[in-house]
């Protein structure tokens, strides 16, 4: 019988175990995916089923001649046992929860159901806090969560069972009486908001809080009422311009137009482009959605519907 030698027998212990570094190393940075507070409900959903697999791998791996056994292999071991801890952590089911929040929110905006957005939008940005807060930092001092943000953890799962955003999730019926006060006062802001934006979009004019305005030529990114119009020609008449240099433009505000809302953070770097199919949801995008604190915004035609 054909018999490897020491230097063939070492050489294919050092292979294995540089498969069982590779398969650490992946399943350390599925593990990050999981300590993101921004990640998304794909990536999660990713990084929840390959780690289970990067472990099975690991194990067969371990389970050949000397690499249980190896000097390196300790290091190897704890990548991947740091990773089966974060797949188990109550960060990653808060990730998830606020996926499941991100997605119910959508579905409620598209039916115009307020009180839902609203809950569905808390629930998520409070579930992402705390990912960001269990995250261990030495160099920063931090230590991850504390007493309190463990019991937040645990009122957010009740809370998003109740409202069937996780498996668990009750059937009872919900009603105002289960939100806060401060939620509730949300969810009138934005009824309200939808209301003012029947009317279409509103005018661009100083401190003019007139609805309906149209797109109008001359000033760019402008629109206008009839009265600011009208106030604008007048200083453009005194200047030497042409009377009726602002006008409206033909076809300028289609009721089913393509309407692209740009979202600008005002205090920093950094947009957010929505497209939109009516003037009065472009308005109203452009007022109750706010990815940066002090948003400006920007509505224009792009051109037909696509629909």
């Amino acid at each position: 019988m054909t018999q490897l030698s020491p230097l063939a027998t070492a050489a294919e212990l050092d292979r294995q175990v540089l498969r069982l570094y590779a398969v650490a190393r992946r399943a350390r940075t599925l593990a990050g995916i999981l300590a993101h507070p921004q990640a998304t409900g794909d990536g999660v959903d990713y990084a929840v089923a390959r780690i289970p697999r990067a472990m099975s791998a690991a194990r067969r791996l371990l389970a050949l001649p000397g690499v249980a056994d190896h000097e390196e292999t300790p290091e190897a071991l704890s990548c991947l046992t740091a990773a089966e801890r974060q797949l188990t952590a109550p960060s990653t089911r808060l990730l998830r929860i606020a996926a499941a929040a991100r997605q119910a929110a959508a579905h409620a905006d598209a039916v115009d159901d307020d009180l839902r957005v609203v809950v569905f939008r808390d629930i998520e940005e409070r579930c992402r806090v705390l990912v960001d807060a269990a995250t261990v930092e030495p160099v920063l001092g931090l230590r991850g969560w504390s007493p309190r943000d463990r019991t937040a953890s645990d009122a957010l799962q009740q809370q998003a069972a109740q409202w069937q955003l996780t498996k668990e999730g009750d059937r009872a019926r919900l009603t105002t009486t289960t939100v806060s006060t401060y939620l509730c006062h949300q969810t009138a802001e934005r009824a309200a908001a939808r209301t003012r934006c029947n009317t279409g979009i509103r005018c661009t004019g100083s401190a003019c809080l007139a609805y309906g305005a149209v797109k109008v030529t001359y000033l760019v990114d402008s629109w206008l009422c009839a009265d600011c119009s009208k106030n604008a020609n007048n200083q453009l008449t005194a200047a030497g311009r042409a009377p009726d240099t602002i006008r409206p433009l033909p076809e300028g505000t289609p009721e089913r137009g393509r309407y692209i809302v740009t979202l600008h953070n005002a205090t920093g770097r950094g947009s957010r482009s929505v497209e939109c199919s009516s003037p009065q949801r472009a308005q109203f995008v452009a007022e109750t959605e706010r990815p940066f604190n002090n948003t400006a915004y920007t509505i224009r035609v792009a051109g037909p519907s696509q629909d």
